[in-house]
């Protein structure tokens, strides 16, 4: 990745893109000659104005990671289907396999945007000594680490290989190595916010929804929770601190990305056209077994998609239309990681507890109303079939959570070509622009 102005240009964007309405963003104006880093990395105030822009980036407009990642997720599993497939790149990420090109929008600009929340996050992070109120710098540290981890946490899930520093010719890394990195910075900004409160003023310059204790709590767990399979550490430390962090995040306090006719929704106003895509069936995509059966048994389907029809299903909850929120994480989602690691771990007894949580909550119990409602687990008390329900319980309760692709690799579910196959990629390739740019890109996967 050649990046000699990238810093320059994702602040400068920055500056001219904040989140309210009417701000332009005309990349003409944009000067990489121009003292506008300096200015930046000097002043708290531009510093609050970058944390509120890493939020614009990662999560306004089709080409965002949020948009890219949410979507993307459920088409890898075959639980979304392209209504027009004028929609070129929706439909090539559907289909998978050979079927995506280089230059697909998804692989380019997930790649791309995810790089530029890195160095916008990192242009934080290395200037928080300008913040000289603890309460301000404590917000800085706070949301940069939150975005930096969401950011390099989605390439984590896409691609097999990231480079961890910016330069001429980046060298890439293992995804292990990417997650170490994510998960220091998550364990910084979480001890320090044990003794630091953000400050009211940094929060004024901030968008509202997400609560940074809870969401550096929960996204610890899900990085630990992936970490521990991609290093087979699940019985060792990674695996109870997995638990820990997901024991740790608030089951009662919301964090979500709220969105407003100004900044929409990306993945809700696409859905309400219902010209784009929607959901495969009643069944959410779910295939072996795995289905509800009837689907309307479990009150998650009706909750995710609306069943008004036998042949379209349209997207409701959090996609319903461009101003819904959206969660940074389910509480459901970490009593599912506290489940899956005592599973891992042997301790079949706590994961059926863990597990059970889920089955058996009802919608008026859970802050987002997602609720199962099912009875008790009463399958065999193994570790296959334990994991297997945990896995399909994160289908129905993380539906087009951005999750779907990890998931299906972590559970090994069946692959592309394999008899039953569950996913249409393993990993995506990597963009044309990163291979035109970097010698040092890696082959791409096979699938």
């Amino acid at each position: 990745m050649k990046t000699h102005y990238i810093k320059r240009i994702a602040v400068a964007f920055l500056l001219g893109c904040t989140l309210l309405p009417g701000a332009s963003c005309n990349k003409e104006y944009i000067n990489p000659s121009a003292g506008s880093v300096p200015s930046v990395e000097t002043n708290p105030d531009a510093l609050m104005t970058l944390c509120a822009g890493l939020q614009r980036r990662y999560s306004i407009g089709r080409q965002s990671p949020f948009y890219c990642g949410t979507v993307g997720g459920g088409y890898s599993v075959y639980a979304l289907y392209t209504i027009n497939i004028g929609n070129t790149s929706e439909k090539e990420v559907e289909t998978g396999k050979g079927a995506i090109t280089l230059n697909n929008s998804f692989v380019t600009q997930m790649w791309t945007q995810c790089l530029l929340l890195r160095t916008e996050a990192e242009t934080v992070l290395s200037h928080l000594d300008v913040a000289t109120d603890p309460g301000d710098r404590m917000g800085l540290k706070a949301y940069a680490s939150i975005f930096y981890a969401m950011g390099m946490g989605m390439l984590v899930q896409y691609y097999e290989q990231i480079p961890l520093v910016n330069g001429v010719n980046a060298t890439f890394s293992p995804r292990a190595e990417a997650l170490k990195k994510v998960i220091q910075v998550l364990e910084s900004a979480d001890t320090d916010l044990a003794t630091t409160a953000i400050s009211a003023k940094f929060l004024g310059k901030v968008p509202p929804g997400i609560d940074a204790k809870n969401t550096i709590k929960a996204l610890l767990a899900r990085f630990y929770n992936m970490q521990s399979m991609i290093t087979g550490t699940y019985n060792t430390a990674d695996g109870t601190k997995a638990i820990t962090y997901a024991q740790a995040a608030s089951q009662t306090v919301k964090s979500e990305f709220r969105f407003s006719t100004a900044t929409p929704n990306p993945v809700g106003d696409l859905a309400a056209t219902r010209n784009v895509y929607g959901a495969i069936d009643s069944s959410l995509g779910l295939r072996n077994g795995l289905a509800p059966v009837p689907a309307n048994s479990d009150p998650r389907v009706e909750f995710y998609i609306s069943q008004t029809t036998a042949t379209t299903y349209p997207l409701k909850a959090f996609a319903l239309n461009n101003v819904a929120s959206y969660p940074v994480y389910l509480p459901g989602e970490m009593m599912l990681i506290i489940a899956e690691n005592y599973a891992r771990q042997g301790q079949f007894p706590n994961a059926i507890v863990a597990l059970n949580a889920v089955r058996t909550k009802k919608a008026v119990d859970d802050i987002y109303g997602v609720g199962a409602n099912q009875s008790p687990y009463a399958g065999a008390v193994t570790q296959p079939a334990i994991l297997t329900d945990i896995y399909k319980q994160r289908r129905l309760e993380m539906f087009i959570s951005g999750q779907e692709l990890e998931d299906s690799r972590r559970f090994g579910r069946p692959g592309p070509n394999q008899p039953g196959e569950e996913r249409n990629r393993n990993f995506y390739p990597y963009p044309l622009s990163e291979r035109d740019n970097n010698p040092s890109t890696p082959q791409d996967p096979a699938i």
